[in-house]
């Protein structure tokens, strides 16, 4: 990323941090399985997501190649990962998950810059 885009992107007013979007690859001989698994995501899972501050959670597919768009609202997105990250329950369930994805590092969140909102 050229040092101007890098600038504009942590500079603009446009961005958020009640806003969070971010990228996964989930292999895509395995994603029928995986979809299957979120339509039954474990209540404690849940639970935990909304204890943590999470709001308005939603994971996009593109099937062709297995990219996932994630998006999520929070008082403060950044916090709201860090809590999560430090819940049992999570490390549970990204160790479940971690077949799915292309490796090596297709289950690490790829976080998006925001640069454009219209409210």
């Amino acid at each position: 990323m050229s040092t101007t885009l890098s600038a504009q992107l942590t500079s603009t007013t446009q961005a958020s941090p009640q806003r969070c979007c971010f990228l996964l690859h989930v292999r895509p001989e395995r994603l029928t399985e995986y979809v299957e698994i979120h339509q039954r995501v474990w209540q404690e899972m849940r639970q935990a997501l909304t204890d943590c501050g999470w709001r308005h959670y939603s994971l996009f597919l593109r099937p062709a190649d297995g990219l996932v768009v994630g998006y999520f609202e929070a008082d403060d997105t950044a916090a709201a990962m860090d809590a999560m990250s430090a819940q049992e329950v999570n490390t549970r369930w990204q160790a479940e998950m971690a077949q799915y994805f292309v490796q090596p590092d297709g289950g690490a969140a790829e976080v998006l810059h925001q640069y454009f909102y219209l409210a």
